[in-house]
C-alpha cells in the first residue's frame, strides 16, 4: 500500500464505506442489527492515502470477557479498487489493540477467512442463521 495516513473519525463520515459490509452479501448479523447498532460504541478510522484521498474506513470495539479483552472489528470498507485491508490495514489495527488479548472478526467471505487465517488467525466458530418467520 501507498503511505496512508490512519486518522479517527466519527461514524457519520466512516458510514459510507462502512455500509459495505451491511449489503446483502456480507451482513454477518442476518438482518438483526443495523450497521449503526452494530458499530455502537466502536471508534471509527478513516484510511487516507497520499493527497488525503479517502482509501477506507474500520470500526473497533472493545470489550472484556473471562479471558481478557477483545478488540472486535465491527466494519470495515474500502472504495472500489481500494488497499487490501487484511494485508495493510489489519496489522495497524493490531497495534491499535495493544493491551487487549485478541482481535476478533466475523465475516460471511470466505477469501476473508482464508487471508485471515495466512496471517495466524483461527476459526473458532461457525454461525449459522435460518429465518423463521
Amino acid at each position: 500500500m501507498t503511505t496512508a495516513t490512519i486518522r479517527p473519525c466519527d461514524f457519520e463520515e466512516a458510514a459510507p464505506l462502512l455500509a459495505w459490509a451491511f449489503g446483502p452479501r456480507t451482513d454477518t448479523t442476518g438482518g438483526l442489527l443495523t450497521m449503526a447498532e452494530a458499530c455502537q460504541g466502536a471508534e471509527c478510522f478513516m484510511v487516507e492515502g497520499e493527497g488525503g484521498q479517502v482509501m477506507a474506513a474500520y470500526a473497533v470495539s472493545v470489550s472484556q470477557h473471562s479471558g481478557g479483552r477483545v478488540a472486535w472489528v465491527c466494519a470495515a470498507g474500502s472504495v472500489a479498487r481500494g488497499p487490501d485491508l487484511t494485508a495493510s490495514i489489519l496489522p495497524v489495527i493490531e497495534q491499535q489493540a495493544a493491551g487487549a488479548e485478541q482481535v476478533a472478526i466475523t465475516t460471511r467471505r470466505r477469501g476473508l477467512v482464508k487471508k485471515l487465517v495466512r496471517q495466524g488467525y483461527e476459526i473458532t466458530g461457525i454461525t449459522l442463521r435460518k429465518r423463521i418467520q
